[in-house]
């Protein structure tokens, strides 16, 4: 999500529909003509129904899949150290058809192209991509927001001045059963926030007029609108701007691009968090 790879080079692929959800792909152990395969074909998959993306960071919480060859050195313990530290992300083996020690891959390396659209679609489907009413109902996902005496979904605020950012950020909020609207602006982020309660605010830093920092210092400021959760949602990652995001009050820093796991799982703390959230402006980098 909101990744270098929405909008491509002029002479390349077109640039990714920005309504289809971005899932960013790690590889690990993969032979060179496998990853120079892997590049080509998440490059032009343009008609498939999921737009993928490689990942450059392979740090956990920088991609959504992990891609392991088994054939590789080390393959095996490196699959299995994933399986445990991703909870639940999915990890595709990726190797021969038979091997004695261990089961069929679910990839192998005579089908790698041909199927290999199939086999990310087929673990997002299973293990990522979850209807709203699923995603809410899953162990320790928040519950729904009572306002009024009436339940309600939670609401969001996306405050960025890249349409397709907007877009993107709608379309993720909407799978995890989040409603959200989105503004443009500092100034309209303010106008709305004093009309309507949200329990999430997604600030982008630069931003025409007001930044994010004081956006964020204008909501904390105010006791109507300082229990939101305020992410800030931005490019900029150096120590001074993250200070700058702590002293602002931003409950959450997340730096572009982002997984839609790392996205899921702020979403799910902040909502997690107390109604009443005075004093508590800790800030987490995700």
């Amino acid at each position: 999500m909101m990744s270098p790879q929405e909008t491509g080079a002029p002479s390349g692929p077109r640039p990714a529909d920005p309504q289809r959800p971005v899932y960013r792909v790690a590889a690990f152990g993969l032979a060179t003509r496998l990853r120079k395969l892997l590049e080509i074909v998440l490059r032009h998959a343009r008609h498939n129904r999921y737009h993928y993306a490689l990942a450059t960071d392979p740090a956990a919480g920088a991609f959504d899949i992990a891609l392991v060859d088994m054939t590789a050195d080390g393959g095996p313990e490196v699959a299995s150290t994933l399986q445990r530290a991703l909870r639940g992300r999915p990890v595709i083996k990726v190797g021969r058809r038979n091997d004695p020690q261990r089961p069929r891959d679910d990839l192998l390396h005579s089908v790698f192209v041909a199927d290999l659209l199939g086999a990310l679609n087929g673990f997002v489907e299973t293990q990522l991509r979850q209807p709203p009413a699923v995603a809410a109902s899953r162990p320790g996902w928040p519950g729904p927001i009572i306002e009024n005496g009436v339940a309600r979904r939670p609401r969001a605020l996306v405050v960025d001045d890249s349409p397709t950012v907007r877009r993107q950020l709608a379309v993720a909020l909407a799978q995890m059963g989040i409603d959200s609207e989105a503004v443009e602006s500092a100034r309209e982020a303010l106008d709305v926030l004093r009309m309507r309660r949200y329990e999430l605010c997604f600030v982008d830093v630069i931003m025409p007029g007001i930044d994010g920092f004081r956006l964020t210092r204008e909501i904390k400021r105010d006791p109507a609108t300082r229990p939101t959760s305020v992410v800030i949602l931005t490019s900029r990652s150096s120590p001074l701007d993250l200070a700058r995001g702590a002293l602002a009050g931003c409950n959450c820093y997340l730096v572009k691009p982002v997984s839609m796991q790392s996205l899921r799982e702020t979403v799910a703390r902040q909502l997690r968090r107390p109604a009443q959230r005075g004093g508590d402006t800790g800030l987490r980098l995700a």
